[in-house]
């Protein structure tokens, strides 16, 4: 955390004169930003209002109440924030202030004076405070305003990423003002610099191995633009699994700027699929939103590197899509650094409204400026691979679509040629004759396995992928002894964990592997979603829930049922998962269903002991050739074993869920990032085994700060801060802030017995 970011002031309750240097503010919440107002709650089914939705094929439009839609936070309204801080500058110097993001509507003042702002929440800007500060001590104000209706999810509120002061010389370089190409083993630099006196000046650029060689440099002089050229005999290529990144150093002056960027080069075939650097590679990618589960909308290094990228790479994920916003820049850092795949997506509306307050509204002043903001900020890094110009966009079905794709295609076009532009259409035939499906470079098909053959063959030189795939639903460590429910609805407002139940207009993972397999020209897919999220709680619209069943992980972070299928089909690693867990009293001698995510071509079950047969994948089988199924399993408390077995029936692997006795031990597993720890807590039997029935208050104390305590319940109403939760399932997570030892203690009464356990999380 900068400097810059420390000791501010915040407010719900300020209102007229926020900004004045008059007002007494020592009363106000003493804050650091990055900060999301609401995520502490309460949450309540009142701060959720009404949705407005176009219906494309009826040209109506539906009003309808949705509890939950955007998780029930108190999100709308305005909020205000004041930083006091000291200046002295000299004649020659200047200063701007840097936002990464203000959700949303944000306005700012400099001593009073009004500065400027950004309407778009997700926008990054930058602001000239030279002309509003003084020498001594400045005042900075700032308001954000959600308003009602204007998300299909959980936003965030606030200043909620990184904002920077910078003091430069009055000639600087530009903000976003240093544009890097690659081509081969050439690359150019752009340089944009703030000249207002346009007397000529030297500008030195260096490029930096990554082991922190100097390999090249050059020196231009101008007065606004500079260009430079350098070309290596031999450069390390930048791909996932090998993320060798460079620097440009640009030095004007007094004042040093470091550009990372990668060598990489990108083709997308309509026949043969996506290479990078000529190496075959399919997208093995999750849609993401830019919350963090239960750490909200602001942005936070250390979770998003372990509770997500880490997370995500340890079932094979390569590509992340920005679902359906401009990212936090400090994701494409992470994405750079840890080789991750990206798509930048710059839009979920244009003028015709998904919401009724959205993005709709600004739409034709914002729009192209929005765009050039973002590619401008993001062109350097080498994980992002695609612009996307918007999803699902309504105009798909109406005449001004295609022109208005045309316009913001041709804007990332000029802003970088280099990069295909895409977009998720969910209404292909419709795009198709209106144009919108011509004028995008990359077709991303969202949820559309059974018409890729039908589409490729009449549109051979289309290259296409997934731009989301799946939709199903699931509730971690929750089965029925039955394995189909109807759209995947329940009493307790929770989904099965067998990955057979999606959204209405989805598939299960198994169809889409199916498509993919089936036509390999398809590039790859981004499921939706990799972790749950707050808001759009499908399949429950008029009940309220807080949060969604998509993930492939709950909002803790911890795995579902699911992270098992998807690493067993994108990972190297040997996959053998077993489901569901064998606690069914009462239903001893009746059948269970019973599944198990395998690597392996050929497994085995065993009750006790006693095979209940074998299954291997069967590509004429849809649920065989993806997943080993035994639909009916007769329940006996004890052993449920499965075991992979070669062509000649010898053993490979074998993994097995035990019948738990009654609760009676909390085991702690912690992992450490930074300044984080994110401990898991399971209740278990004498034995060890989970207990998945288990629904006991856990309470967490710590040396550390508690961030959040939570169980990953889509129904839960607890508020995250608080340090307590009712296990879910017979698990909870505790995410803790603490730069040193980090002691964890965890309390609850199980079987009518107080039990403790604790453990030291080192730095």
């Amino acid at each position: 955390m900068n400097s810059f970011e420390k000791d501010w002031r915040f407010t719900r309750n300020s209102g007229k004169g926020f900004e004045s240097a008059e007002l007494d503010d020592s009363s106000w919440e003493k804050i650091d930003i990055p900060h999301d107002w609401a995520i502490a709650g309460p949450f309540s089914p009142d701060h959720d209002s009404e949705v407005i939705v176009d219906d494309p094929i009826e040209h109506t439009r539906k009003v309808f109440s949705h509890p939950g839609c955007t998780g029930g936070l108190p999100h709308v309204g305005k909020g205000f924030y004041r930083k006091h801080f000291e200046l002295n500058l000299k004649p020659e110097q200047s200063a701007r202030v840097e936002f990464d993001g203000i959700m949303s509507h944000a306005e700012v003042y400099c001593n009073g004076r009004y500065v400027g702002g950004r309407p778009y929440g997700y926008s990054s800007f930058a602001l000239d405070l030279t002309p509003f500060v003084k020498n001594g001590t400045n005042l900075l104000a700032v308001s954000a305003e959600n308003p009602p209706g204007a998300s299909r999810w959980y936003p965030g509120a606030g200043i909620y990423r990184h904002a920077r002061l910078i003091v430069a010389g009055r000639i600087h370089i530009a903000y976003c003002g240093i544009r890097v190409r690659t081509e081969g083993n050439r690359v150019t630099v752009r340089t944009e610099i703030e000249n207002p006196s346009a007397r000529k000046v030297v500008l030195t650029t260096r490029l930096i191995d990554p082991d922190g060689n100097e390999i090249a440099s050059c020196q231009t002089s101008g007065d606004r633009l500079f260009h430079c050229e350098f070309i290596p005999d031999e450069v390390r290529r930048w791909q996932p699994g090998n993320p060798v990144l460079y620097k440009i150093v640009s030095i004007l002056g007094d004042e040093r700027h470091e550009t990372g960027f990668g060598f990489r080069d990108l083709t997308f075939d309509s026949r043969k699929g996506f290479f990078i650097n000529g190496i075959p590679m399919k997208f093995q990618g999750v849609c993401l939103h830019h919350d963090l589960g239960l750490a909200g909308a602001a942005v936070d290094r250390d979770i998003t590197r372990q509770r997500r990228l880490n997370q995500l790479a340890s079932i094979g994920c390569n590509a992340i899509r920005t679902a359906h916003n401009p990212p936090d820049p400090e994701l494409l850092d992470l994405c750079d650094e840890l080789g991750f795949l990206v798509i930048c997506e710059a839009f979920d509306e244009w003028k015709r409204p998904k919401t009724p307050r959205g993005y709709n509204l600004l739409f034709e002043e914002w729009s192209e400026r929005d765009l050039r903001d973002m590619i401008r900020r993001d062109a350097n890094h080498p994980s992002v691979i695609m612009w996307s110009i918007g999803n699902e966009i309504p105009e798909q079905y109406y005449p001004e679509g295609p022109e208005m794709t045309r316009r913001l295609c041709g804007i990332c076009h000029e802003e970088d040629p280099s990069r295909p532009v895409t977009a998720g259409l969910n209404n292909v035939d419709d795009s198709i004759t209106g144009g919108l499906f011509d004028a995008i470079d990359v077709k991303g098909f969202n949820y559309k396995p059974y018409i890729y053959a039908r589409y490729h063959a009449a549109f051979p030189d289309a290259p296409i992928y997934s731009s989301e795939s799946a939709s199903t639903v699931s509730s971690r460590g929750e089965y029925s002894d039955r394995l189909f429910e109807e759209s995947g609805r329940k009493d307790n407002l929770q989904v099965d964990s067998f990955d057979l139940c999606c959204a209405d207009s989805a598939t299960i993972p198994d169809h889409e592997f199916k498509g993919q397999d089936d036509n390999p020209f398809v590039m790859g897919e981004f499921v939706w979603t990799g972790f749950d999220y707050l808001g759009e709680p499908t399949p429950y619209h008029r009940e309220w829930v807080r949060s969604s069943f998509f993930g492939i992980f709950d909002l803790c972070g911890i795995p579902k049922d699911r992270a098992w299928l998807y690493r067993s089909r994108w990972s190297k690693q040997p996959t053998l998962h077993l489901m569901p867990h064998w606690n069914w009293q009462g239903f001893e001698g009746k059948e269970i269903p019973v599944q198990c995510y395998s690597s392996f071509k050929t497994v085995e079950l065993f009750v006790n002991g006693i095979s209940m047969g074998s299954r291997t994948r069967n590509p004429k089988k849809l649920l065989g050739a993806y997943r080993h199924v035994w639909s009916r399993v007769p329940y006996s408390p004890g052993e449920l074993k499965a075991v992979a077995l070669d062509e000649k029936g010898k053993a490979l692997a074998e993994t097995s869920v035990f019948t738990a006795g009654a609760p009676e031990q909390l085991q702690i597993d912690c992992e450490r990032c930074g300044n984080m720890v994110f401990a898991v807590v399971s209740v278990t039997d004498r034995n060890g085994n989970l207990c998945p029935h288990a629904s006991e208050r856990i309470d967490i104390e710590s040396n550390g700060k508690i961030l959040a305590v939570d169980a990953g319940d889509p129904g839960s109403a607890k508020p995250f801060p608080l340090p307590y939760v009712n296990a879910f399932h017979g698990k909870c997570a505790a995410w803790i802030r603490n730069p040193g030892k980090t002691l964890i203690l965890a309390k609850a009464v199980l079987n009518g017995k107080t039990v403790q356990t604790e453990i030291t999380a080192e730095a």
